[in-house]
């Protein structure tokens, strides 16, 4: 670990990519001429002439602008993929906007180029921040009212890119109290280190990650080191089978580790990406049958002792196991990019991927490095594929993947295939000239999983499903959800200060019973409902949604729901997301593990 820290900020301080990917660059002639100038001129939250007229927001506005520190002009230009003297580029100058958005605490950002009058080029590095000190109090009306969050967090503390947290994390079963930390930047490189600890609610937690990610589109090196172990809680939703208790706890502990490495060939829009490493998990039920509990109504934080008998609706899915693998994966890349505004957030820009990419990823088990009494003589392989289109104003994206483990010794019975889960998404969104303001997202969504020994449930109900539901309604193996929603941005009532919306929804979605516990087919059920989505401040890519559902097509008559989400849970800022399938992956490793993810 400490010589890939060694090699990456070698890299990463070694000069421009642009000088690195030809080293003869600067003794010929520039093409489009010289960078002679790189201007910076970051702005604060607010800029003042928003602020005329205001009153005495105004001087609330321009107190929060003093009180902030602005990203440092550094930090800032030790982002950008060229400097003064360099060749100019319009390929690096497009990356480095990307790589500045790429930041949550930038609302903007955007690289341009001025000619100047001897030929040479002036760039110019226009950035807004937003506001970074958060007090977070979350607060959830799913099922009454529940404090699911108290947090105070720095996300670019002096200025710098660093995030440092204290907090407490609740939802359902997970109760996480700790501290994390975030540094883009270790030693001056490149390099991304992440350290998150604390106390869970049967045990404790570390996460800790150190990644030299592929630098936009024009970086050739990529590692990730991660490793993590967790004490936890699987939830298991009984879906009405014993009375009152909502909800079977099994108890868990996961430990994982992974290193691996990988290069790319080619040109931007056409990458091939070749990588290998070594990942090592061990996931164990120790409180298996004994530690089972049954919790309540949703209430975890007093979960009772579950009968005996119970641990036979799930024992086909604690098999405690330990593997430790070689892996190697291939991808590629025909991306482009393009800048969207008022897709996923009101009035903001976002960069959306254009093209296909595809991924393979095989890893073969070492059965005599597994240990823990399990066999590891198995062949783990995933397979991503991703597109995205643009038809004249609108945009239309696919996502699928799906991947298992082949076993490939031991009895005969325990051999084949076994923890298929697979995951294919749909997402389109739809405008008109004759609509001005008006975004109709529609998105078709499936999720299942096959032949699963590690612990593995969906529902239909939830944020990320029918909103209309509860979050534990209707348990199966797989699921087929379907959405459209018409997304109206407002131009009012501040509209230099804020951003507002209205949604209107309706969802409808199927689950199957299959092979897990509790499982039963829930025929198709609907919710229809309206919202509210906030920006703030104005142009912000954050939003924050309001929203009330009303379920359809259930045979008691339940109240409506009101869900609060502090984030876009549909589409692509969230990403193609089904946590409930992500819970249940125990070797989460391929080509797309090596790309920035720096959302907060």
């Amino acid at each position: 670990m400490a010589a890939a820290a060694v090699l990456a900020a070698w890299v990463g301080t070694s000069g421009s990519l642009a000088a690195q990917a030809d080293a003869g660059a600067g003794t010929m002639p520039c093409a489009q001429g010289p960078i002679s100038d790189v201007f910076v001129d970051n702005h604060s939250i607010w800029d003042p002439d928003q602020l005329e007229g205001l009153g005495i927001f105004g001087g609330v506005y321009r107190i929060a602008n003093a009180l902030h520190v602005k990203t440092r002009e550094g930090f800032i230009r030790r982002e950008l993929l060229f400097r003064e003297g360099d060749c100019f580029d319009p390929l690096l100058i497009e990356e480095s906007g990307r790589i500045l958005r790429g930041y949550g605490f930038f609302s903007r950002a955007d690289v341009f180029a001025v000619d100047t009058p001897d030929g040479s080029k002036q760039v110019v590095v226009d950035t807004q921040d937003e506001w970074t000190t958060k007090v977070n109090v979350g607060v959830s009306f799913d099922d009454g009212v529940d404090i699911e969050s108290l947090s105070i967090t720095e996300e670019n503390l002096a200025g710098e890119g660093i995030l440092g947290s204290a907090f407490l994390r609740q939802r359902k079963e997970r109760r996480d109290v700790g501290g994390e930390i975030q540094l883009p930047r270790l030693l001056g490189s490149r390099t991304d280190v992440g350290l998150s600890a604390g106390r869970t609610r049967v045990g404790s937690f570390l996460d800790e990650t150190m990644a030299y990610p592929f630098v936009g589109e024009v970086g050739r090196f990529a590692f990730r080191q991660v490793y993590g172990k967790r004490d936890d809680l699987f939830p298991y939703s009984t879906g009405g089978e014993l009375g009152e208790s909502t909800h079977l706890l099994l108890p868990l502990q996961d430990e994982r580790f992974e290193l691996s490495f990988a290069g790319r060939l080619g040109r931007p829009g056409n990458l091939t990406l070749l990588g290998m490493g070594v990942s090592r998990e061990e996931v164990e039920y120790a409180g298996f049958p004994d530690g089972l509990e049954l919790a309540r109504g949703n209430d975890f934080a007093n979960a009772e002792p579950a009968q005996s008998d119970i641990g036979e609706r799930i024992v086909d899915q604690v098999a405690s196991r330990a593997a430790t693998r070689v892996n190697v994966f291939v991808g590629q890349r025909n991306l482009r990019f393009r800048r969207a505004s008022g897709l996923d957030n009101l009035n903001g820009v976002q960069d959306i991927q254009l093209g296909t990419e595809l991924g393979l990823t095989l890893g073969r088990g070492v059965d005599g490095l597994s240990g823990g009494g399990s066999r590891g003589d198995d062949l783990f392989s995933r397979l991503r594929v991703f597109a995205g289109h643009d038809p004249g104003s609108s945009y239309v994206f696919l996502r699928a993947s799906i991947e298992g483990r082949q076993v490939l010794s031991g009895p005969a019975a325990q051999q084949g295939w076994h923890d298929v889960l697979g995951e294919a998404d749909v997402l389109a969104y739809l405008r008109s000239r004759r609509m001005p303001g008006h975004t109709f997202v529609v998105r078709i969504a499936g999720a299942g999983g096959w032949s699963t020994t590690v612990p593995f449930q969906l529902t239909l109900g939830g944020r990320e499903a029918l909103r209309g539901l509860r979050d534990e309604d209707f348990p199966g193996a797989r699921r087929v959800l379907a959405t459209i929603e018409d997304r109206i941005f407002l131009r009012w009532p501040v509209p230099d200060v804020m951003d507002l919306g209205l949604t209107i929804f309706a969802e409808s979605g199927r689950v199957w019973a299959g092979a897990v516990p509790f499982g039963t087919d829930s025929r198709w059920k609907g919710t229809v409902g309206i919202g509210l989505r906030v920006g703030f401040p104005e142009g912000t890519r954050g939003v924050a949604r309001f929203d009330v559902a009303v379920p359809l097509g259930l045979e008691n008559t339940r109240s409506p729901i009101f869900r609060v989400t502090l984030h876009e849970p549909l589409g692509l800022l969230y990403g193609f997301v089904h946590p409930q399938v992500a819970r249940s992956r125990r070797n989460d490793i391929g080509p797309d593990r090596f790309t920035a993810d720096r959302r907060r």
